[in-house]
């Protein structure tokens, strides 16, 4: 077990001890019982991505040492395929529904054979190399050149998964093309850092890979504006393995779970607090602010109940906008690109890049905008609660109150999108059955028995990540735009295949740009403003419901606390005295933890 899983699951322990001194919320102990479990099955997802036969899997293969991913194939058969260590040795196949087709190791041409008919596929191999680098878990992504479809589905399924990148770009190749710069925005868009290989190094002299080390260094510098060291990439396996165990595992593990456990620690201080105010006023006094929460709470129901139309207007006009734009300009921007790549007659390059194209564009435009609009509808939302915040201030139970909670229904939001994208798999494998996720050291009773808690808290973050207002979402929202962009994109390119003819491609560049210009961008950006609004429109209305339901607990939870409190209040004087230091004590020790926790990651 790595040092940090061991440190979250004891942090864990220890917040529960916290939790059960103080008497407060049982709520928060369901808080840290999910967080506890996600960190007992969480995976470090490596993808390998590059365009195709740019050596990723033999790369792969000689980590491993031994041929195990094919390498001959084409872009028709690559499959994303997840490498974990396993004392058996089988391919688990995952279809778009769930369902799993399972083959020997031995019988992967079967499987890339059929990649069509899956999403994703897991080898799991008993190998030393993949024990050695758990929980890194390396994904051979398809090269840029596969069929959309394929190329689609493994971008969307990883884009955010990842925790950490490989990128690899052949010598033949000489530069960054295109493509790798979007998928290089989309990694650094998606605030993860990645390692650059320099592949098929022992193809060009020693002099002249220096000279393209050097080139692509300036590259990287120039468009994401951050210093990324390229390695040269021959056949040594040790290249590789020292890059894997150079990532910080610890440090890349506590910053996933450094938010999910402040959040609860903040929840655990707001209680102790709320009950030692509590303790100091009349039972009236208090009846009243638990009253006004209640009503706040109806209040909350009522507005998401009538405001889902009036937010869905008001926000999602303009959002549509916004991302028509974005895909405008984007598309504008590469129009001399678009102008090359039409000339040659390859339709099936220019298919991928307007796809390409079109897809990070909305990404990084629908992740920045719905960030904003979340933020929004929790300050719309809070508004609802004046008389509420009045109340808190008034009885001197908490001076920030409104200003607080919205403030934590904002952080809840953005960190359950981050904390479900990267658990979902794990847990889902769990719930398949697989033996693999079993935990060192822990009985099977007790992992049993914690994850069967975890699944009735499942529902709820999974509401939680399809509603967030990160990476997530925009990775889902993208889904059905790109799929309805497939379908009318065959007859762009037989526009564009018309204009085409022998010996005059080079005469024709004027007239390819006008028609893009002219016809091609305006139809896609048409096509996008008719389909979009019914997609967003759903989206805008499960981020009401989500941010009334947050607003909702956070409300319930602290009136718990304080009808607790008010049980609890004995009027025995030693006795309430006894209490007051026994919550201060734990107030204190939580507040050094708090402390530590702000340290992971960093």
């Amino acid at each position: 077990m790595i040092e940090a899983r061991k440190k979250t699951i004891e942090c864990c322990n220890t917040l529960s001890e916290k939790i059960s001194i103080a008497g407060i919320s049982t709520d928060i102990e369901g808080k840290v019982t999910d967080v506890l479990n996600l960190a007992r099955v969480q995976q470090l997802v490596v993808p390998v991505v590059g365009a195709f036969s740019a050596g990723k899997s033999t790369m792969i293969n000689g980590l491993l040492g031994t041929n195990v991913l094919p390498v001959a194939i084409t872009p028709e058969t690559s499959l994303a395929t997840e490498l974990h260590y396993s004392p058996e040795n089988f391919i688990e196949a995952v279809k778009e529904n769930g369902e799993i087709d399972r083959y020997h190791a031995s019988e992967i041409n079967k499987v890339t054979e059929n990649a069509g008919k899956y999403q994703y596929a897991r080898l799991y191999l008993n190998n030393e190399r993949l024990r050695e680098i758990e929980p890194l878990v390396l994904v051979d992504m398809p090269g840029f050149d596969s069929p959309l479809d394929l190329h689609n589905t493994a971008i969307t399924a990883y884009l955010d998964r990842g925790c950490y990148y490989i990128v690899l770009s052949s010598v033949e190749e000489g530069t960054i093309t295109k493509s790798l710069e979007r998928r290089l925005r989309e990694i650094e868009g998606f605030g993860r850092d990645f390692s650059f290989f320099l592949s098929k190094a022992n193809l060009r002299p020693n002099d002249t890979v220096d000279k393209l080390v050097s080139h692509y260094q300036t590259q990287i510098e120039d468009m994401l504006a951050v210093k990324a060291p390229v390695a040269p990439f021959g056949n040594s396996p040790d290249e590789i393995l020292e890059c894997l165990k150079s990532i910080d595992v610890n440090k890349v593990f506590l910053k996933i779970y450094r938010e999910p456990l402040l959040d609860i620690c903040d929840d655990i201080i707001t209680g102790i607090s709320l009950q030692l105010n509590v303790s100091k006023k009349n039972a009236e006094a208090v009846h009243s602010a638990v009253r006004e929460m209640e009503n706040g709470i109806e209040k909350l129901r009522k507005k998401a109940d009538s405001d889902i139309e009036d937010m869905k207007r008001r926000y999602s006009v303009t959002l549509v906008n916004d991302l028509v734009s974005a895909v405008g300009s984007a598309l504008e921007d590469a129009l001399e690109e678009l102008t090359g790549i039409a000339v040659t007659g390859n339709n099936d390059k220019l298919t991928r890049s307007l796809n390409e194209i079109v897809r990070v564009a909305l990404t990084s435009s629908i992740q920045e905008k719905l960030n904003d609009i979340t933020k929004q509808i929790s300050v719309d939302f809070s508004q609802s609660l004046q008389d509420l915040d009045k109340v808190m201030k008034d009885l001197d139970l908490d001076t920030h109150y409104l200003g607080n909670i919205t403030e934590k229904v904002k952080n809840t939001l953005i960190m359950l999108d981050g904390l479900i994208a990267s658990n979902a798999p794990a847990i889902n494998d769990y719930y398949d059955g697989r033996e693999s996720l079993m935990i060192e050291n822990k009985t099977e009773s007790k992992f049993e028995a914690g994850m069967e808690k975890l699944a009735v808290a499942r529902p709820m973050l999974n509401m939680g990540f399809k509603a967030a207002s990160g990476a997530g979402l925009a990775v889902t929202t993208i889904n059905p735009v790109i799929g309805i962009l497939i379908m009318f994109l065959p007859e762009i390119i037989e526009t564009v295949a018309k204009l085409i003819g022998g010996d005059q491609k080079e005469k024709i560049k004027e007239t390819l740009r006008s028609k893009f210009s002219g016809e091609i961008f305006p139809s896609i950006k048409r096509k996008l403003r008719e389909e979009i609004p019914g997609i967003l429109n759903e989206q805008v209305k499960v981020m009401i419901q989500n941010v009334s339901g947050q607003y909702e607990e956070q409300i319930k939870q602290q009136s718990a606390v304080i009808n607790s409190q008010i049980a609890q209040k004995s009027g025995n004087i030693e006795e309430d005295a006894e209490k007051e230091k026994r919550l201060n004590t734990v107030l204190a020790d939580v507040k050094k933890i708090d402390g530590e926790i702000r340290s992971w990651g960093k």
